[in-house]
């Protein structure tokens, strides 16, 4: 007899989904025993994964909670809690949920928590702010104990993605209904370790979950993660033993430490890209296009990736992130070419001199980068003026759409482009408004992207929407940025992913 989740496995084995016991985040047979000391760069403030905003909010609440999904090494997704899974149309998708999995409170994972986690999510009454991330959701119902259905109110290939992150992790019903807005101080996953004392600003102690799901994991008996927000410290307690882990390490730092034997320096380039972008309301970069497209040519992107970044990640083309499926290696549309560039701005037909106005905070990456653009705009006949702006006074401006021209980036956590370039891109999103942007044919591809559950195709369709956004040059990027972190030689099992999430299920210490 043939089974609703036969049908679900043999679905998944066809659309490339790997039905395996363990996640692919899995490095080899760990040491088990013993006690992790991180330093975070902040306090995670809580544990609740709905209501977790900052990076490391996100990252703790999945040591506690596990995710519906996982990637892979390819940016592709993996089973997590969902052990299969199947698109019935471009619309409706079937979900089979993982089978013998706990709670910490003792209570059952089944299809039933899935779909309270999801209407949680989506009620205002929860403050979660991972509700727009499933927007797109009209409908979610239990069909069996392991089979829960999502129904769509419009095509959205990218839907799945979100719940690789916390919009993915799934709380004991129990213990939400129990805590209710006081969960995040009560948190009770699936996951691998749990709380058992929480100190604002000074440290979150977790011991191993010794029932999880995974045979033999988690290998470590013990974490205590530790705030420390000063790069200078944090680093300086990883090379003193004071800690075994450090995230977000200093640029400046990298290549000595790589010089030494003290730390293990590991760096991943991660969903983050940075773009000089026009806002075309403007007087120059909205009557020219040739204007705009000068500047891909006449940057020097070489010079940025090697003196501002000192070397660390990789020189960016377009909007198309690399680890993913998405990315194109060999898509290299730009060499620098001065000459090029001003044979663009002769044919721009606009009255010299140019000059345009460009903010810029104190952040010292951003800082050395605005140089190298205002030497390389200087080359071409532009002359780029800068302002030092506060942060707070920056992103005022920019959601205003009131600057002419801004040095900015974008840094997501999920692999499909979707999550970035429609809310850029499109006429319909925020960035989109902020600078003007309006192109009929761009709505026209974004939206086409979303209906098409074709992972090859939807390849295609970006590779035109990377085109049209060189060609219309209102972004122009030039680097992908890389996470750093670091730990001791004795810390064996550490994956470094592109999302930036520290996993410590596959952590062990030797030594």
């Amino acid at each position: 007899m043939t089974t609703r989740r036969d049908v679900l496995k043999t679905a998944a084995v066809a659309m490339g989904s790997t039905l395996l016991p363990f996640s692919t985040r899995v490095s080899g047979a760990g040491k088990s025993g013993g006690t992790l000391k991180v330093a975070l760069y902040a306090d995670p403030r809580t544990f609740d994964p709905h209501r977790a905003g900052s990076l490391q909010g996100r990252a703790t609440a999945q040591s506690i909670h596990d995710t519906l999904f996982e990637l892979d090494s390819g940016g592709n997704l993996a089973p997590g809690l969902v052990e299969a899974w199947e698109w019935k149309d471009n619309r409706t998708i079937l979900l089979t949920t993982r089978a013998g999995v706990k709670f910490h409170d003792g209570t059952d994972f089944d299809a039933e928590a899935v779909r309270y986690n999801l209407e949680r999510i989506r009620n205002p009454d929860t403050g979660s702010i991972r509700g727009g991330e499933i927007s797109a959701l009209d409908t979610v119902e239990t069909l069996d104990s392991r089979t829960v259905q999502l129904k769509l109110k419009q095509p959205f290939a990218a839907f799945l993605f979100p719940l690789v992150d916390v919009a993915g992790c799934i709380a004991s019903p129990t213990a939400l209904e129990r805590w209710g807005k006081e969960y995040g101080q009560h948190p009770a996953g699936t996951g691998p370790f749990k709380v058992v004392e929480y100190m604002k600003d000074a440290q979150s102690v977790m011991e191993k979950n010794g029932n999880y799901w995974m045979s033999g994991k988690p290998y470590l008996d013990e974490l205590i993660l530790r705030p420390v927000p000063v790069d200078s410290t944090r680093l300086a307690e990883l090379r003193s033993g004071g800690v075994d882990f450090a995230e977000s390490l200093p640029l400046q730092d990298i290549s000595r430490l790589r010089d030494s034997n003290e730390v293990v320096v590991s760096e991943k380039v991660g969903f983050r890209w940075e773009w000089f972008g026009f806002n075309v309301r403007e007087e120059y970069a909205g009557r020219s296009q040739k204007l705009r497209q000068a500047f891909q040519w006449a940057i020097d992107r070489e010079a940025m990736h090697h003196a501002a970044y000192f070397g660390t990640g990789s020189i960016g083309y377009d909007g198309i992130l690399p680890g993913t499926p998405f990315h194109d290696p060999d898509y290299k549309p730009f060499t620098r070419d001065v000459d090029k560039a001003k044979r663009l701005i002769d044919e721009s037909g606009l009255d010299e001199p140019i000059e345009l106005l460009a903010p810029v905070t104190s952040d010292a990456v951003k800082q050395r980068v605005s140089q190298i653009f205002m030497a390389n705009a200087a080359e071409i006949g532009v002359k780029i003026n800068t302002e030092s702006i506060e942060k707070s006074g920056y992103w005022a401006a920019m959601k205003k759409g009131t600057m002419q021209l801004m040095l900015e980036g974008w840094w997501g956590y999920r692999p499909d482009p979707d999550q970035y370039l429609y809310i850029m891109l499109h006429s319909s999103g925020k960035q989109a408004k902020r600078m003007g942007y309006n192109n009929p044919k761009m709505d026209a591809l974004m939206d086409k992207q979303r209906s098409v559950t074709d992972l090859g195709e939807r390849r295609k369709l970006f590779r035109q929407i990377s085109a049209l956004m060189n060609e219309d040059a209102v972004y122009v990027p030039y680097h992908y940025g890389s996470d750093f972190k670091g730990h001791s030689p004795k810390v064996k099992g550490f994956v470094h992913t592109q999302d930036s999430i520290i996993s410590y299920r596959e952590m062990y210490l030797e030594g």
